[in-house]
């Protein structure tokens, strides 16, 4: 399947051609060796059917989650 990646911007990104079909959550690599989260999935955009447009966020595994700054404090 071939999908169109769009930032949360609804910038173009590129594209990206994966055998089985990704779903909101899905972490994937891309061409350009860059890691990516899909947030949306969008088929309604007048493409071909075969086509569809994901909206995707950078993910990068080596940053450590952010602390909750309210629940330290409560502590």
């Amino acid at each position: 399947m071939q999908y169109l990646m769009m930032d949360l911007h609804q910038r173009f990104i590129g594209t990206l051609m994966q055998n089985k079909p990704l779903v909101i959550g899905d972490v994937f690599k891309a061409a350009n060796a860059k890691s990516y989260t899909v947030v949306s999935i969008d088929s309604s955009r007048g493409h071909d059917k075969s086509v569809k447009s994901l909206t995707v966020i950078a993910y990068n595994p080596t940053v450590a989650p952010s602390t909750n700054v309210a629940a330290v404090a409560a502590q």
